[in-house]
């Protein structure tokens, strides 16, 4: 990034930020999709993008806490798609297409249930599996038709200084991240003592803030924005079953690691992934950070693999936190060993690909995935639990 950009960037946050102090004290003014009465004496606004990993886990906790607060609790779910991630857009699309039809609630339980699936071609399908009518789904795809209204909130929930999602509110409170429904329990039950009103769930405990964890987020501004690619141009040429090909590579502080030095010991997962700076892939590997537990419970280890070159992936590695991964270059020879496992794309960066090794050296899983969306990492995590049966 140019450096008159990034000052343009730093302009813009603080004009934000100005802008936020000046507003936050204007009332209740977000935008979206409700669930729940009008004149709950609790409002909740939770700011989403459907490829939002965190936003996944917070949705089902939303969820739960307007059919516990009943009649008490108004939810509007507002879309804050991130520029970088290629389908939440459209995904915005047919859930304000459901919700013209009254759908929305189903279809936002699809959508994140679905999230490393948001291809243009499966919209359409989950779409029919709304029950929504095809052509009219497809027609606001093409169209774009509910742009403006994505639009309209996205530069909403810039002008109110929202940076990232998951972001709620709970009536003037502003709340981020990922937290299990207590945590927001008990700011509803905080509200609702304001008004005299006894909480159908009873006290929970104050919330204990949260030890940092593993990984931390990529900021915003250090991401480069890509556009959408063709999910997947290259031809495998290892399939399960086979033995994995040996590889000797670098890591970011210059160790040389290989395949071979698990075998025998532990299970491995190589995770290919595009390229440093990117949305989705500044998403992926924070998120099997978080679950060092699950891949420690399953005898597994596991390795970072891309194309980038080494001070590249040391200084994008460092945003994230401490990796317990070691994540090594296939820089030189160019892909090299991405391109032995058939992965290697007609632009020079490899598939976001994962391969689930035994500790013979057999490969028992593979996903290579679509390279705009991230991987579910409960399939991956089924798969560690199965090998390890």
């Amino acid at each position: 990034m140019k450096k008159h950009q990034r000052s343009s960037i730093l302009f813009f946050g603080i004009v934000l930020m100005l802008m936020f102090s000046a507003s936050s004290a204007a009332g209740w003014d977000h935008e979206g999709p409700t669930l729940g009465p009008a004149d709950a004496p609790v409002k909740i606004a939770f700011y989403y993008d459907f490829q939002c990993g965190h936003c996944k886990k917070t949705a089902p906790v939303m969820l739960s806490l307007v059919d516990d607060y009943k009649n008490l609790v108004q939810l509007t779910a507002v879309n804050f798609p991130s520029p970088g991630h290629s389908y939440a857009e459209p995904s915005a699309e047919l859930a304000l297409t459901a919700a013209d039809h009254g759908k929305f609630r189903e279809a936002f339980i699809l959508l994140f249930e679905k999230q490393s699936e948001l291809s243009p071609d499966n919209l359409i399908k989950y779409g029919k599996a709304l029950g929504l009518d095809e052509k009219t789904v497809r027609a606001n795809l093409e169209n774009h038709a509910h742009r403006k209204i994505i639009k309209r909130d996205f530069y909403k929930a810039l002008e109110i200084g929202l940076t990232a999602t998951p972001t709620i509110f709970v009536n003037e409170t502003k709340l981020m991240g990922y937290h299990d429904a207590d945590y927001f329990k008990w700011h509803i039950n905080q509200e609702l003592k304001k008004k005299g009103i006894k909480s159908p769930v009873g006290e929970v405990p104050k919330p204990v803030k949260k030890k940092d964890p593993y990984a931390k987020s990529v900021p915003s501004d250090m991401i480069f924005v890509s556009k959408p690619m063709p999910p997947n141009n290259s031809k495998l040429l290892v399939e399960v079953g086979q033995k994995a090909p040996e590889f000797g590579l670098e890591t970011i502080d210059g160790k040389e690691i290989s395949l071979s030095d698990y075998l025998g010991k532990a299970n491995v997962v190589i995770s290919f992934v595009p390229a440093a700076w990117t949305p989705v892939c500044s998403a992926q590997w924070p998120e099997y950070n978080e679950n060092k537990d699950v891949f420690d419970k399953n005898e597994t280890k596991l390795i970072g693999i891309s194309v980038d070159n080494r001070p590249s992936l040391f200084a994008w590695c460092g945003t994230m936190g401490d990796l317990w991964f070691p994540v090594v270059s296939d820089f030189y020879p160019h892909g090299a060993t991405a391109k032995e496992y058939g992965v290697l794309r007609e632009e020079g960066v490899a598939e976001r690909a994962l391969f689930l090794i035994d500790k013979k050296g057999i490969i028992r899983y593979i996903d290579v995935h679509d390279i705009n969306s991230k991987p579910n990492f409960e399939i991956l995590k089924s798969q560690m639990e199965k090998l390890n049966q």
